[in-house]
């Protein structure tokens, strides 16, 4: 009797989804063959700590999620310093760059998103990164070596913002150039922005708003940045963090849906058999906006990645919708938001001279979004009741969390009001 063939899988990426998905697919599939296609020559690690390598916290190794004894024991193949360039769906095979193909029988696209180019005279000069790679994060550090002028940093978001407080701390001068009228606008209002603003500047830094850069000069390295208004920056750095774009050029005219991203189901599979998308690349349902969307969140990415690894390997999960939900801690100010921005309802309270905020929007009888700044510890029950659509009493749950709600309570919904079964405080 003929053995069955072993299923191929093949992986187009090695971080946060990639690496949940191959770990995931192991568990289900003990004879499969696993092979995972990365763009870096490094084994699998946090990009989210890049800051925290630039700022000397953290050692490289430290970085590392899955070293080389995670490839190993599951019998993964790890092809690096490759990206896909093309898809052959009928014919089930990918193209390499370096012109080789791979055939498979489940592909799993986890490609991530690249950096949003800014289009500035002098653009090509050394010393301008986007800190998406290590390669950027080592970059960063020997510029740092050689030079004491400014840094610029070019966009509030959680990059630029985060490359900031590891500036900081190496006690460099920075300045940030924001075109909007906040620090992290996708995530905060103005209000808990402004908390920010002022844990800025009590470190002299430089907030520059309503502004972009428009050229840089030097001649054979940065010498400085030119805002809009003609204001000259002189930096020998600069950090763009304008937003990114999902990797999906090589994918275009294959069939495969495509917005922003790869829309998939909740299964993570895209709309081609055999093929699943998980991580910064793909658009799953929006928990609150009952509609595909970007979720490019680290926990959103390993979910996705698990959900999409045991659909490939014949195992049914489902995933559970993603949340816009970011959490920060920058400069000792700690916030956290969840949801929707605009509701039937908004609360809006501060305490402790103005250091704490709280910010509460209700829609159709729950609450659909919510800010913390200053104090985060019930973060974990709002972020529940914003998921589950809970019916609550906005007075209620304000009035509750003045007197101090459990941080993970259990909540019995009665003629809308909330009553506390368990009081005993605990940080999310």
């Amino acid at each position: 009797m003929a053995r069955e063939k072993a299923t191929e899988y093949v992986i187009l990426g090695n971080s946060a989804a990639g690496i949940a998905a191959a770990d995931q697919i192991r568990k289900a599939d003990r004879t499969g063959w696993i092979t995972i296609v990365s763009d870096e020559k490094t084994f699998g690690y946090s990009r989210v700590m890049l800051p925290l390598y630039i700022a000397g916290k953290v050692a490289k190794t430290e970085m590392v999620i899955a070293p080389e004894e995670f490839y190993a024991s599951r019998a993964i193949r790890l092809i690096w310093g490759e990206t896909a360039t093309g898809l052959d769906p009928s014919a089930r095979r990918v193209t390499l760059a370096s012109g080789k193909t791979l055939s498979y029988d489940r592909l799993l696209v986890a490609t991530g998103a690249s950096a949003k180019r800014l289009e500035a005279n002098g653009k090509e000069l050394p010393g301008l990164f986007f800190l998406r790679k290590l390669e950027d994060a080592e970059g960063i550090r020997k510029i740092l070596s050689s030079c004491s002028t400014p840094a610029v940093i070019i966009g509030g978001g959680l990059v630029g913002v985060k490359s900031l407080e590891a500036l900081l701390h190496l006690g460099r001068q920075v300045h940030l150039v924001i075109s909007s009228d906040r620090i992290l606008s996708q995530m905060l209002d103005k209000a808990a922005s402004d908390l920010f603003l002022a844990a800025m500047r009590d470190r002299g830094v430089h907030v520059h708003f309503h502004s972009d850069v428009k050229a840089f000069q030097g001649k054979e390295t940065l010498q400085a940045a030119v805002l809009a208004d003609g204001t000259i920056l002189p930096c020998c750095l600069a950090i763009i963090g304008k937003g990114v774009a999902p990797n999906v050029e090589f994918l275009r005219g294959t069939g495969i849906r495509l917005n922003q991203g790869i829309v998939v189901d909740d299964r993570m599979a895209t709309n081609i058999p055999a093929v699943w998308a998980a991580g910064d690349v793909a658009e799953p349902l929006d928990a609150l906006q009952g509609k595909n969307a970007p979720s490019a969140l680290w926990p959103s990415a390993v979910e996705g990645g698990r959900v999409a690894g045991a659909n490939m390997a014949g195992v049914s999960s489902v995933f559970g919708g993603a949340l816009r939900m970011n959490s920060v801690e920058l400069l000792g100010v700690r916030v956290v938001s969840a949801g929707a921005w605009e509701g039937d309802q908004v609360l809006a309270s501060r305490r402790n001279g103005g250091a704490v905020y709280r910010k509460l929007v209700f829609a159709r009888g729950g609450l659909a979004g919510y800010v913390l700044a200053g104090d985060i510890r019930c973060a974990g029950m709002l972020t529940s009741l914003v998921r589950n659509r809970t019916e609550v009493s906005a007075q209620a749950l304000a009035e509750g969390l003045d007197r101090g709600f459990s941080y993970q309570p259990r909540l019995h919904m009665l003629g809308g009001r909330i009553e506390t079964l368990e009081s005993q405080r605990r940080e999310s």
